[in-house]
């Protein structure tokens, strides 16, 4: 029995990638942020929130949002976030720093996320600031619908942007 010599032709997307892959080792490849593509509509809707705030006569109120793991004090991501909050010249309340503990649950089970909706719709924040959008979840699907619910009350800024986006 012989074995055939003629080579596969790559049918799907992934087989030409991993053949492209194998052939030029050395090319440099980027691959996309599953973030990105949400990166234009979550700006745009944070500098409609903003200038709906400073044209009624006020500095936009944010909160500080974090995710730790083990228990651990977020005060790097506070600072990080608090940094952002100032070049931006927004308001960071006393008491508008939220954080769970505990992992990136499910987002209808953390109490700080959680907190942080609550200020937003009772309106004492514009929105909120995140080190980066895997904080909110590293779920892409779930990150999207919380865009969705931000879209009309207030809005999300990133310390670290989306890829290729510029600043927050």
């Amino acid at each position: 029995m012989r074995q055939s010599t003629a080579r596969r032709t790559p049918t799907s997307l992934i087989d030409r990638r991993g053949l492209e892959v194998w052939q030029n080792p050395d090319q440099l490849r980027v691959e996309a942020d599953a973030y990105g593509s949400f990166a234009v509509a979550r700006r745009d809707n944070l500098e409609r929130i903003v200038a709906r705030a400073r044209t009624h006569g006020r500095v936009p109120r944010v909160c500080l949002y974090a995710l730790t793991f083990g228990g651990q004090e977020p005060r790097h991501s506070f600072n990080a976030a608090t940094a952002c909050a100032v070049r931006q010249c927004w308001q960071v309340g006393a008491s508008q720093s939220y954080a769970d503990h505990h992992g990136s649950g499910a987002l209808v089970s953390r109490p700080g996320w959680c907190g942080v909706r609550k200020q937003i719709l009772a309106g004492y924040a514009d929105g909120v600031v995140v080190v980066t959008a895997d904080v909110i979840s590293p779920r892409v699907e779930e990150y999207r619908q919380e865009l969705n619910w931000f879209e009309h009350k207030g809005f999300i800024a990133l310390v670290i942007p989306e890829a290729g986006q510029g600043l927050t």
